[in-house]
Order: C-alpha cells, then sequence, then structure tokens
C-alpha cells in the first residue's frame, strides 16, 4: 500500500502544483474566466476568489506530501468545489474556458467533470491507505510509484488536449 500512497500523493502534488503555478502567468485571463462564470455576484471578487483558488492549491501541494490524511481529505473539498462550479456553469449554459492549467482556452464540458471525479477517486484512494503503517518500500519500488503518479499527472493535465486528439476523425487519404 506504501507504493499506492506514493502514487497518489506525486499525482496530486504534480496536478495541482502544475494549476497554481500556472494561473498566475494568465492572471488576467483566469480572472476573466472565473468572471465569466457568473458564480460570484456581479463578479465582484473574482480577483480575491482566483487569489485564493491559487493558495488553497499550493496548500493542497504541501499537505498531501506532508500530512498525507489531512492534505487528501483538502484535495477532495477542493475537488467538490470546483465540480459543483463547473456543474452550475454548465446547467447554466456557459462554457467559458476554465483556465484549469492556465492557457487552455478549452470550454467547459463534461471532460472537466471526468478529471474531477478521477483526481476525487485518487484523493480518496490515497486517503484510505494512507495510514503511519503504510509499508516499507524500496528505492525501485518508490521509483515506479513515482513515474506512475507523474505519467497519471500528466494524462489528466493534457486531458482537454487528448480528448479533442481522439474525437477527431481520421482521414483516409
Amino acid at each position: 500500500m506504501a507504493y499506492v500512497l506514493v502514487a497518489c500523493q506525486v499525482l496530486l502534488g504534480v496536478v495541482f502544483a502544475v494549476s497554481a503555478m500556472t494561473k498566475p502567468v494568465g492572471w488576467k485571463a483566469f480572472v476573466s474566466s472565473l468572471r465569466s462564470l457568473r458564480l460570484l455576484p456581479g463578479g465582484r471578487g473574482a480577483a480575491a476568489a482566483a487569489a485564493a483558488v491559487v493558495v488553497a492549491e499550493a496548500v493542497c501541494v504541501g499537505a498531501v506530501a506532508v500530512w498525507p490524511r489531512p492534505g487528501f481529505a483538502l484535495v477532495v473539498l477542493m475537488l467538490v468545489a470546483f465540480t459543483g462550479a463547473v456543474a452550475l456553469s454548465l446547467r447554466r449554459g456557459i462554457r467559458s474556458p476554465c483556465r484549469c492549467f492556465g492557457a487552455s482556452t478549452t470550454p467547459l464540458g463534461r471532460v472537466h467533470l471526468v478529471r474531477n471525479t478521477l483526481l476525487g477517486a485518487v484523493a480518496l484512494t490515497g486517503w484510505g491507505v494512507a495510514s503511519p503503517q503504510a509499508g516499507t518500500t524500496t528505492v525501485a519500488g518508490a521509483a515506479v510509484a513515482v513515474l506512475a503518479g507523474v505519467a497519471g499527472a500528466v494524462v489528466l493535465i493534457a486531458l482537454d488536449d487528448l480528448v479533442v486528439l481522439f474525437a477527431e476523425p481520421v482521414r483516409s487519404a
């Protein structure tokens, strides 16, 4: 179980770190996307909400690494909030770009709900296996767990692009 824990910590740590680090790069676009989702009354407070999201994502990275069980619980709470915001926006017919990972202009859609659900499943799995007696590890086993976590994170970060890539029809010559 120790390897599952490591893989979950790495996957969520990478996803939330990339998310937290890329939002400030496209800060104006991120704040604008929050306004366009119409989740805040009159769009006021979008910059403060954006800053709170970035800080909360960064806290999740540290918490999952240092205090796994509370960290995974925090990630689940964040994902519930994100998923609720996406679902509400979709229900209202708002398909603005979420800017989840900075520069993405992919409109909100079911893929965002799927990604959040998958991340939530990883967090719940990590929470379930996290314990002081998680077990011993070997360097080789830990390396494989880290690589698995990074690979999973890359897939989930690029999920918007992967869906578009595989959704396009293949043209015959």
